[in-house]
C-alpha cells in the first residue's frame, strides 16, 4: 500500500532537503547569541541556505532580529525565574527576586557581554530606549508580575503596576546597562539591595 499522508511519505523514502522558515532563523540567531557571535544577516542566510532578501523578508533589519533574539531569552528566562520563586515561597516581593537574579543572568549572558564590549550604544538604545519594543515587552511583563505582588500583598507601595513598572525596569536598567551609561561595571548586587528596598 502507497503511503497516504506527507508524513507517511517522509518516512518512506527518507526526509529530502529540509527548508528553512524564519523560525529556524531565529532559532539559529538564538543560538549564534548565546555563544557570544555577532548576529550577521549574510552569514546567517549563508548558515541557512536562503538569499540575504529572503533573509531581510523572513526577519527585518538586523536590530528587528537582534530584539527578537533578545526578547525570546529575556521571555524565556523570567518565565523560567518567576516558576522558581514562586516554588520558593519566600515572604517579599517576587518581582524583586525575579528580576535581581534576571539582572545577573543578563549580566553573565555571552551575548550581552559581546554586545555591551563592541556595540554597547546599540544595546543601550534597543534595550532601554522608550520606543523600544522590547522595553514595551520587559515593562508589560513586570506590570504583571507586580499585579500579583499587589493581590498577594508583597508590595503596598502606593503606585499603579504600570508605574511601578516603568520605575522598576529603568532602575534594573541603570545597573546592568552601566558601561553604555556611565563606562563603568555593572553591579547586580547593589541593583538586587535597592530592588528589594523599592518593592516592598
Amino acid at each position: 500500500m502507497a503511503p497516504r499522508t506527507p508524513l507517511q511519505r517522509q518516512l518512506a523514502h527518507g526526509r529530502g532537503p529540509a527548508r528553512a522558515t524564519p523560525l529556524d532563523a531565529l532559532d539559529l540567531a538564538r543560538a549564534w547569541f548565546n555563544q557570544g557571535r555577532r548576529l550577521d544577516i549574510q552569514a546567517l542566510a549563508g548558515e541557512l541556505g536562503v538569499s540575504r532578501v529572503t533573509m531581510h523578508r523572513w526577519v527585518g533589519t538586523r536590530e528587528q532580529l537582534l530584539v527578537e533574539v533578545l526578547w525570546a531569552s529575556a521571555d524565556r528566562s523570567l518565565a523560567r525565574l518567576w516558576t522558581a520563586v514562586q516554588a520558593a515561597e519566600g515572604a517579599g516581593s517576587r518581582t524583586a527576586e525575579v528580576l535581581s537574579r534576571w539582572a545577573e543572568d543578563v549580566i553573565a549572558h555571552p551575548g550581552i557581554r559581546k554586545m555591551q564590549s563592541d556595540e554597547a550604544e546599540l544595546i543601550a538604545r534597543l534595550l532601554t530606549h522608550d520606543a523600544s519594543e522590547f522595553q514595551r515587552r520587559l515593562i508589560e511583563r513586570v506590570a504583571q508580575f507586580l499585579e500579583e505582588d499587589f493581590t498577594a500583598g508583597r508590595v503596598t507601595i502606593d503606585l499603579t503596576a504600570d508605574e511601578l513598572a516603568y520605575a522598576t525596569v529603568r532602575l534594573v536598567e541603570s545597573f546592568v546597562h552601566t558601561p553604555a551609561i556611565t563606562g563603568g561595571a555593572p553591579d547586580p548586587a547593589r541593583n538586587a539591595r535597592v530592588l528589594r528596598a523599592l518593592l516592598r
